[in-house]
């Protein structure tokens, strides 16, 4: 098997990207830093989020040192080129864990384009632009969005420090970040959950996502 075979399955067994063929488990056993920019247009459009996920240390010095014992040393950059498509690839099939709604509706996204893998000290960082397939006016709708694995493998959350970038907010626009507040119950079950079991929910760690909402109603 070669090295970005070998560094594939690592990462969507680790991400618990088999949830599409199977059922995977739970509670969880990766976690991610997530930093959000919305994005707008001079109009006070919406036009997508770019996303930042940063990979815990554990999960990253897994895919660091396969990506280092790959090849040349000369060829790292190719190798990280090769396996940020592998990620693309698995998660536009899951709208990159990314549910977004407006006036009670889902919303479509384009495809990726934009994205990079890099490392940042001893962590890998995952880079992308998730384009909305049609511009939001949030001067007439609220925005909002949920980021996060249904079956809870991972643990999706945003950054104490810088996890929402209002840089790009237009004058007037405000973003709200709920926690979630799951039951005692439901974090019994999650923590109870083995590795190799399977959630009877299938859609778990929504329970467990955080809620952010975007606005710019007067």
């Amino acid at each position: 098997m070669g090295w970005l075979n070998r560094a594939s399955l690592v990462l969507l067994i680790s991400l618990g990207l088999l949830v599409i063929a199977t059922s995977a488990s739970a509670h969880p056993h990766v976690w991610i830093d997530l930093r959000i920019k919305p994005v707008m247009n001079e109009q006070g459009q919406l036009l997508g989020l770019e996303q930042a996920w940063r990979f815990d240390p554990f999960y990253s010095l897994v895919l660091i040192e396969e990506l280092e014992r790959g090849g040349p040393k000369a060829e790292l950059e190719t190798r990280y080129d090769q396996l940020v498509i592998e990620i693309v690839n698995t998660l536009k099939g899951v709208n990159f864990f990314t549910q977004g709604q407006s006036n009670g509706l889902k919303v479509s996204w384009l495809a990726v384009t934009e994205h990079t893998l890099l490392r940042v000290g001893q962590r890998l960082e995952f880079r992308f632009l998730l384009s909305l397939a049609k511009p939001l006016a949030l001067d007439q709708q609220p925005f909002s969005y949920q980021i996060y694995d249904p079956t809870y493998y991972i643990e999706m959350l945003h950054s104490v420090t810088g996890g929402l970038d209002k840089s790009a907010l237009m004058v007037g626009c405000s973003i709200k970040l709920t926690a979630p507040s799951p039951s005692s119950d439901l974090i019994e079950k999650a923590l109870a959950l083995d590795k190799n079991e399977v959630a009877a929910d299938p859609q778990l760690g929504s329970y467990f996502a955080e809620q952010t909402t975007l606005s710019c109603l007067q």
